[in-house]
């Protein structure tokens, strides 16, 4: 029979064992969900049609104001608060943007472009305002915001409304004479395009805009990368984690059967055991007789 140290022994191996028996499966089902995971998450999206909020603060004509003019410039101040001009998305001709900038035009500075198909030829001629955008973030199949071209002349249509109704903050100043220079740069034609710079500057901000959100994206696509190749790792924890279990289960087995013969031994009587091994030598028939004047 086991004593009582042997007995606290025993125990106290046995939920040693299980407790590191336990440990070692979770550790091991935790590392193939992780593998599982880091093996088939989704890779990024680009998702440049919910940015428009950011590329319309990019593009925002205040900037453009504060850019040229002084500080403490009337039309600097004014254009400080927000217009409040709600974004329409949807696919908008150059023509609706070339309404609005003459309207701009017509408020701000009393002129106007001369004609649509010069205003045309600045966007898609030839010799463009220069505007390139990385193509990994755009998608030419769909017909919404995810495709650059049309995003970009919904946020054209939408930069003329803009500055279309910033226009009177512009006219105010228009005829203060610290301010000519500014006006002058507002307007004047900018290489190679020969564009307005009002005009090649939002293609600008526009562009800069959509690189860094194309850097942001590369970044994604990096982490997703490094994380599938977390896999084979994950895979090796789990594996060891579970030969681990393997092992301590097969010393719980064998601890167990010592315990269980011991046991076994001690509850089978002293006495039993002797009285089978007279038993076992009793003289039979085919014994040889005694000696004769020996004592039966």
């Amino acid at each position: 029979m086991l004593s009582t140290v042997e007995n606290f022994f025993v125990r106290l191996l046995r939920g040693t064992v299980i407790a590191t028996a336990f440990v070692s499966f979770v550790v091991t089902l935790l590392a193939l969900l992780y593998a599982a995971y880091a093996w088939c998450a989704p890779d990024p999206i680009p998702n440049v049609a919910g940015q428009t909020t950011r590329l319309r603060k990019a593009t925002d004509p205040a900037e453009l104001f504060k850019e040229l003019f002084p500080p403490e410039s009337s039309v600097v101040k004014e254009t400080a608060a927000p217009d409040g001009i709600p974004y329409e998305s949807g696919r908008r001709s150059d023509n609706d943007a070339f309404q609005e900038f003459n309207k701009f035009l017509d408020i701000a500075l009393g002129g106007s472009f001369d004609n649509a198909v010069q205003f045309s030829s600045w966007l898609n001629g030839n010799n463009a305002v220069p505007f390139r955008w990385p193509t990994v973030i755009d998608n030419k199949a769909k017909l919404d915001d995810s495709n650059i071209e049309l995003l970009s002349k919904s946020l054209l249509y939408d930069y003329a409304k803009r500055l279309a109704y910033r226009a009177p903050a512009v006219k105010a100043v228009s005829k203060v004479k610290p301010y000519s220079n500014a006006l002058d740069a507002l307007t004047a034609a900018t290489p190679p395009s020969r564009a307005p710079y009002f005009l090649t500057w939002f293609f600008e901000k526009l562009q800069g805009e959509l690189r860094v959100i194309a850097q942001e994206f590369q970044e994604e696509r990096n982490q997703r990368i490094a994380l599938r190749a977390t896999t084979p790792f994950a895979l090796s924890v789990a594996g060891g984690a579970f030969s681990y279990f393997i092992f301590i289960m097969f010393l719980f087995l064998l601890v167990s059967i010592e315990a269980g013969i011991r046991t076994l031994a001690s509850v089978v009587p002293v006495g039993s055991l002797h009285k089978m091994s007279v038993h076992s030598h009793s003289p039979t028939i085919d014994d040889p007789p005694a000696p004769a004047g020996s004592q039966a």
